[in-house]
């Protein structure tokens, strides 16, 4: 069993991001509603820009406990619509490893916003959903 561990919540506006190392521990927090502001005032793509940022506190969380030059990440990202339009996003992490040292990941993320689609784009966002696994190294 490994001591390496890395968990991951989301509660309200808040995400946490944990990592345990030996008896090393790190906590980051993301707070979204700054960060969705950013993002729609910059006219920048929401989703992409807080996979950018929960990747880089995921390393910077690790980097903490275990000094690493690359972080591999995998997760599957779920929505009910394309990225841009849906309100309902779930990433899943697959599995976190640093320099080739695997970290057990406990906690997926699930973000839940306001429908504001039309019920035409509701009734056929099926066909639009994405369900795609995602390995980043960073």
């Amino acid at each position: 069993m490994t001591d390496q561990r890395v968990h991951l919540k989301a509660s309200g506006d808040l995400l946490t991001v944990a990592a345990r190392n030996q008896g090393e521990v790190s906590i980051n927090e993301i707070h979204l509603k700054p960060l969705l502001a950013y993002a729609w005032w910059n006219n920048l793509p929401v989703i992409e820009t807080v996979l950018d940022v929960v990747e880089s506190t995921l390393k910077k969380t690790v980097y903490d406990v275990m000094p690493h030059d690359e972080l591999l990440i995998e997760y599957t990202l779920r929505t009910n619509d394309i990225p841009d339009d849906s309100n309902e996003v779930e990433i899943i992490f697959n599995g976190v490893s640093a320099d080739g040292v695997p970290f057990e990941v406990s906690g997926d993320l699930l973000l839940m916003g306001e429908d504001s689609r039309g019920f035409l784009k509701r009734i056929t966002a099926f066909r639009r959903r994405t369900d795609e696994n995602i390995i980043r190294v960073i």
